[in-house]
């Protein structure tokens, strides 16, 4: 019995299993569980690892037309995702079920390398809407943007110079990118990138 069966995120399964999310992602990575770890996935999940699928098998990401997961838009953030997000003229290709972000919104394909290495051309997001950014984004994280003339980044987001400006803030460190300030009330969406992986199909 896998975890990803049990329809819940990561977040959920940490807190049944009294850890943190951090100490679980590390448990995906390790190659041999500890007695104590496979006891407390036994007791609080109902799982026993030593049948069946590995643990870090359930983090494998899959896909499927039974929308299980997450749908996929086979489009680029930056030239498309308004056909997604405005009226829903798009289908999704198919579902991503993957369990440490099946609590986002949409996965779509990335453009570009400001963000690389960490979020590489060509690589897929995992997008989660944030309804209530006005009155707190918090900073240091990654967040897909969208203004209100069409433009569309995805980019670390930091203090702005003043208290009605952010920082869209790059990852590559290169000549060609640039920090820039952002008018607050410009922006008309804001959504949390959850994750990034490379495309696996």
């Amino acid at each position: 019995m896998a975890i990803k069966s049990l329809d819940m995120t990561q977040e959920e399964a940490a807190i049944k299993l009294n850890t943190s999310r951090q100490s679980l992602s590390q448990w995906f990575k390790y190659e041999v569980l500890s007695n104590d770890i496979l006891q407390n996935v036994k007791t609080n999940l109902n799982i026993d690892l030593n049948v069946g699928d590995s643990f870090r098998d359930t983090l494998n990401p899959s896909i499927n037309s039974d929308r299980k997961g997450v749908p996929y838009y086979d489009i680029d953030f930056v030239g498309g995702f308004d056909l997604v997000f405005n009226g829903g003229q798009v289908n999704p290709a198919f579902y991503i079920d993957f369990l440490p972000f099946n609590d986002a919104d949409y996965w779509v394909n990335v453009s570009g390398n400001s963000m690389g290495p960490l979020i590489a051309h060509g690589d897929l997001v995992a997008l989660k809407k944030v309804d209530s950014w006005q009155e707190f984004l918090l900073e240091g994280e990654i967040y897909a943007v969208i203004t209100n003339n069409g433009f569309r980044t995805i980019k670390m987001i930091g203090a702005g110079k003043d208290d009605e400006h952010y920082m869209l803030i790059p990852y590559n460190k290169g000549a060609d990118y640039a920090n820039q300030s952002i008018p607050k009330k410009v922006i008309t969406h804001v959504f949390r990138v959850k994750g990034a992986i490379k495309k696996f199909f």
